[in-house]
């Protein structure tokens, strides 16, 4: 989950191997439904399940719209019994500012997920490859610090998405 533009396209399709297979690259909106891509995973035994999700400040959705899409898809996978690993929330490091629309769509991921869950909470950045690593550096550990330490000290960890497959599967394989 996260802000459109955030990565979330990008991350499933480079977690599986494919290109930009759903990924916008112009100034509107490109996720417009939950999109689940099933992986094998690296380990030989189980799938993995990704979800792809519209983005909070979508370009035609409210995040009210967004949020009861995503809450009735959680809703119909808990009652077919499949549970849920984790949570991936994704941030554009390149973002020089934490607006309020950023910081309201945050607070209400935060409520979604809820105390009890935030250590299966992974915050993830992304856009390394559009800043300095000084800049980023400095943004993430104000980001760490400011912004997201009540999830930190409730269990969710933080990890850089460095726009790769082995990037994606570091985190995937911290839940």
């Amino acid at each position: 989950m996260g802000p459109t533009g955030a990565g979330k396209s990008t991350f499933v399709d480079r977690a599986v191997g494919r290109s930009d297979v759903g990924v916008g690259h112009d100034l509107m909106s490109y996720t417009k439904e939950m999109r689940p891509v099933r992986y094998p995973h690296s380990d030989g035994i189980r799938n993995i399940v990704l979800i792809d999700s519209p983005g909070f400040d979508d370009t035609f959705m409210t995040d009210a719209q967004i949020l009861r899409q995503i809450a009735h898809w959680l809703n119909a996978t808990y009652k077919k019994n499949i549970k849920l690993s984790g949570v991936l929330y994704l941030h554009r490091i390149s973002d020089n500012r934490v607006s309020r629309t950023p910081l309201r769509n945050y607070n209400m991921f935060k409520e979604l997920c809820g105390r009890e869950n935030f250590k299966n909470v992974i915050l993830v950045t992304t856009m390394w490859d559009e800043i300095t690593e000084e800049v980023g550096s400095a943004r993430e550990k104000e980001l760490q610090s400011d912004f997201w330490w009540s999830m930190i000290n409730l269990g969710s960890t933080v990890h850089r998405f460095e726009g790769t497959m082995e990037s994606a599967w570091s985190i995937i394989n911290s839940l």
